[in-house]
Formats: structure tokens, sequence, C-alpha cells
């Protein structure tokens, strides 16, 4: 997806004040994403050049997908993917609240403010809110399990319906708390062609034979009836006679020679199946492939195979067998053998799928999830992967935050209270960064269709009346925002604001973008680089021109 945030829109950059063009482009990736924000944000339909088509409204996945031209906006982009990574969610919030620090900073600008003055107020009020967050915050109490299932409905009432966006909850929670809030022990699969409520959790590992590529013939000893406490063998290599990669051919001079070959490789093959058969295994996993004439062999005998197992699958098997992994069938013992409750095969829509259910006392869990089209599937999982960042964030925080605005505009209130202790001309960015704060509820009342300035006017009037955790609910109303339970971990407001205010800081210290033409291997000094160089993450790349994102001061 494309998108320009080029200044077209803006008066003639030749006309502007240096540095204005560049606080006028970022800003402008804030105005396309502003109408994405809340329960009633609007989806993007975003098509690749394959067209591929994704309709969505998650900020992430948006900038993900669009090709950002100015270098200034992908300044803007990288902040945003750094709150993703962080804490997995806030990035809409974060590119809104940096356009309104930008916008800010540009009038303050225009009556002859320093940049530097604007940064240093900026600093100061970012530090002193994210102070007042952990005072402002809600602890989670005896009821985590409630206040951890409010936590994933708010991150994606709006995206569904109410119904779908309580199942969505109730799946996150059960399976995290089921593996201890673990991700490394909980697997998610999604399916088309069912629907929302034919998503469950699973007591065990789900995999894929697609995306396993297991064999479809070998999968089918198990379509009858699971196998019970079976015996597991796990092979981290193939499985197969063994070939010499300094062979290149081998020249056979007569037929004799052609069925000792035969004959040897044959007695390879019945060694290997004796081998595993004389240790009563029930399911041999290999991470690599397995010779064809041996799985045929081994699956008349009634033993599973399961052969190009997924890396992460393999290790989670072990794990969940109390298996050792060996290199080669030769080295197979008893002691490596390992044991699973039970080996079920079902077939999800077309897809054949085992699930293996492990023994230790830490459970692996998946979630199979379904969707009527291979969009709405992958939406369905992308729904749920954002659930389980912010439930995980909450549990390990313990610290909640009212949403629909209410922490923003308290908090907005609670800077400019601070701004009247600062006197000289710091206090103007302070107040700044305050009005930049209440921009949160004003767009979300803007995309429930309500009239800002009233609602914000109405919800400071509570706010001073003492109702400090009144916000905007999903039809604009005011609400006590804690008492619906529509809250969010405390990390994830307090890392948006602090990562809004670097990447104005940033944008504001440039006051020109310079392309640079040096000589691919040459820079001014005359010293050669071997024909490259390499971007900001060391990749090489020809000296086409490039812009200078770090200088050192």
């Amino acid at each position: 997806m494309a998108i320009d945030i080029s200044t077209s829109d803006q008066p003639d950059t030749e006309t502007q004040k240096p540095g204005e063009a560049i606080l006028t482009a970022a800003s402008a990736l804030s105005s396309a994403l502003r109408t994405t924000l809340g329960p009633n944000g609007m989806d993007k339909m975003l098509i690749n050049d394959r067209g591929t088509v994704v309709v969505t409204n998650d900020g992430s996945i948006i900038l993900d997908r669009m090709e950002i031209e100015s270098p200034v906006g992908r300044v803007v982009e990288r902040v945003a993917d750094a709150q993703a990574d962080a804490v997995g969610d806030g990035t809409t919030t974060v590119i809104l609240l940096t356009g309104e620090l930008l916008q800010a900073a540009k009038s303050l600008r225009d009556d002859g403010m320093h940049p530097t003055t604007i940064v240093n107020g900026y600093a100061k009020a970012v530090d002193y809110a994210q102070r007042q967050i952990r005072d402002f915050g809600m602890t989670i109490d005896d009821q985590a399990t409630t206040r951890l299932t409010q936590v994933a409905e708010t991150a994606v009432t709006g995206r569904w319906d109410h119904r779908s966006t309580a199942r969505f909850a109730e799946l996150t929670v059960e399976a995290l708390q089921h593996v201890d809030f673990d991700t490394s022990r909980l697997t998610l699969k999604s399916y088309a062609g069912g629907q929302l409520r034919g998503s469950e959790q699973i007591n065990g590992l789900l995999i894929d034979t697609d995306t396993s590529s297991t064999s479809l013939e070998s999968i089918s000893a198990t379509a009858d009836a699971p196998l019970a406490t079976p015996t597991v063998a796990m092979v981290d290599n193939e499985i197969g006679i063994e070939i010499s990669d300094h062979i290149e051919a081998v020249e056979l001079q007569d037929a004799n020679q052609v069925s000792d070959f035969q004959a040897y490789e044959q007695n390879v093959r019945k060694e290997i199946v004796s081998q595993i058969l004389g240790l009563d295994v029930d399911a041999l996993i290999c991470q690599k492939s397995i010779d064809e004439t041996v799985r045929n062999q081994l699956f008349h005998r009634g033993v599973l195979v399961v052969e190009r197992t997924r890396q992460d699958e393999f290790d989670a098997i072990v794990r969940m067998t109390e298996s050792s992994p060996v290199r080669s069938v030769d080295s197979l013992t008893l002691d490596d053998t390992g044991c699973a409750d039970a080996i079920e095969h079902q077939t999800v829509g077309t897809t054949p799928t085992l699930t293996i259910r492990g023994i230790t006392d830490k459970p692996q869990t998946s979630l199979l999830l379904r969707g009527g089209t291979e969009h709405v599937s992958e939406e369905v999982r992308r729904i749920i992967n954002d659930c389980i960042d912010v439930v995980r964030l909450a549990h390990q925080d313990g610290l909640l935050l009212p949403g629909g605005g209410a922490a923003a505009v308290a908090l907005a209130d609670d800077v400019l209270d601070y701004a009247t202790s600062v006197s000289n001309r710091t206090q103007l960015a302070i107040e700044a960064f305050a009005e930049a704060l209440k921009s949160v509820p004003r767009v979300l009342a803007r995309n429930a269709g309500q009239d800002p300035t009233d609602t914000i006017t109405a919800l400071q009037h509570r706010h001073h009346a003492g109702e400090r955790t009144v916000g905007i609910d999903s039809d604009g109303n005011l609400q006590d925002m804690a008492s619906v339970g529509v809250v969010e971990p405390a990390a994830v407001f307090y890392t948006a604001i602090g990562r809004a205010a670097e990447a104005a800081s940033l944008i504001l210290r440039i006051d020109d973008v310079v392309a640079t033409g040096a000589p691919a291997n040459h820079d001014k000094a005359g010293h050669t680089h071997d024909g490259h160089n390499h971007d900001e993450h060391g990749r090489g790349e020809q000296a086409t021109g490039g812009y200078p994102w770090a200088v050192g001061h």
C-alpha cells in the first residue's frame, strides 16, 4: 500500500520557514491513521503489488504494509515499530501523539520559540506525566481473571461484534493461564471454512500437516482412534541410507554388483525398521525427511511417522514427552524415548492435523481458530495475537489505566497544573504537550460521531468534579471506564507518550533533509570502502544517495 505523506497539500515548501516542511510531512502520517483509533475506528483496505488484500484497523499492520517514501515519515514509522515491539499495542496512539506534538511545535516556532526550548519542555512534561501514571493507575486485584478479560476486550472492541469480542478475550485468557503466561508453550493455528464460535483451546500441541510437510499416508494410521500413552522417539536428522557428500556417482560394473548394492540398501532399511520396532515405539517424530520405504514399512507395522517437523514444534514435542532427540536411529535407546498422554488425528476443514498431549507439569496448549474465509481467519489470528500481547503485559506489570481517553484527560490536567510551576518559556511547551494528550479523546469522540469540542468540554467538567476515570464509551457517551471494564495496561500509554515525545524531539532538531551523492567507493577524505557502503542496519547497498539518520553531536 502506497501513501503520499508529502507536503503537496500544504503551502509551497519554498515559502515555508526552515524545518516546516519536515514537520508537516511527519504530521501527515498521523492524519492518515487517526480515523482508525478506538472502537469506532474505520478499517483500511491494504492492497500490495501482487493484489493481496488485507482489511484491518490495526495500526502496526497498516504501517507494516505502507510504502512510506518520506524519510521523515520513516522515522515516525520506526518509532511506532519500536512501540509495537516493546508492548505490542499503542502504535496508532504513538503516531497520533507525535503528529499533535509536531503541530503544536510548529505553532510555537511561528511564535519565535527555539526548537531546543520546545524539546526541553516536552522532556519535562513527559517525565512528569509518566510519574503521574504510576500514581493514577489501578492495580489488578484478586479478580485478576475478570480484569485480564476486560483488558483483552478493550484491545479489540470495535474490530468485531460484542459476542465475538468476548470470545476472543475468553480464549486468550484461558490459554495464557493454562501455560502460566509462557507464550513459548502456546501455539496459534487459524483455518478458513468455519465460524469463530468453532474456535477452541486444545490442551496439547496442534500440528498442521500442511505446514509441517508430514506424510498424509502415515497420518492415516491414527484416523480411527487416538494413540493412548504412546512411546515417542525423536530423531533430529534424516532417516534413511546415508550418502557421502564427497561421492558424486556410483559406478557398477555388472549385474552382481547391482544386486549387492540393492541388498545393502535393503539391509540398511531393515535394520532401521527393526531398531524402532524393537523399542516398541508407537510414534516416530523426525525433524527432517524419512526414507519412503522405511516410512511405509513402519506405517504398515502400526507406527505413526511424522517427518519434516518444524523446529519449534519438534522442540515442543521433546519437552512435552520428556524424550531425548538423537541424530541417528542407530544410537536410539529406550532411555531416549518419551511418552505422551495421547496422539489424536482430526481434520480441520480440509487440513489434516495431529494433536499431541504431553505428560509434563508444564503443559502445552494450542488455540484452533476458525474464520469463514482465509482473510477472516488471518484477521482472527491477528486479533488473538493482540489480545495475547496486552494480557501478558497487564499480568506482568499489574497496573491498569481507564480507557476511552480517561487517562489522557486526567494526565493532561495534571500536566497543565505542573506547567504553572515553571517560570520560563518552557511552560508554553509543557502546556502544548498537555493539549496534545487531549487529542486522544478528541479523535475518539470524532470517530464515534460526536462533536469533539462539546465532548471534551463535558469530559473535562466531569474530571474537574473528581470523576477522573470517566471516558468516552463505544457509543460516544461519557462513562466511568473502570466500572464498565474498559481498561488497558498502563505500560501501553506510559510507553506511547514517551516514544511520541522522543520522535517529536528528534524531528524538531532537524532543519533540513540533504540528499548525499558521494561516490560508491570514496568518502570526502578519499578513503575507499570496497565498492559498497552500509546503511544503519549494516546492509550493503549502492551509494545512490541516502539520508544521514544518526550524526554524532
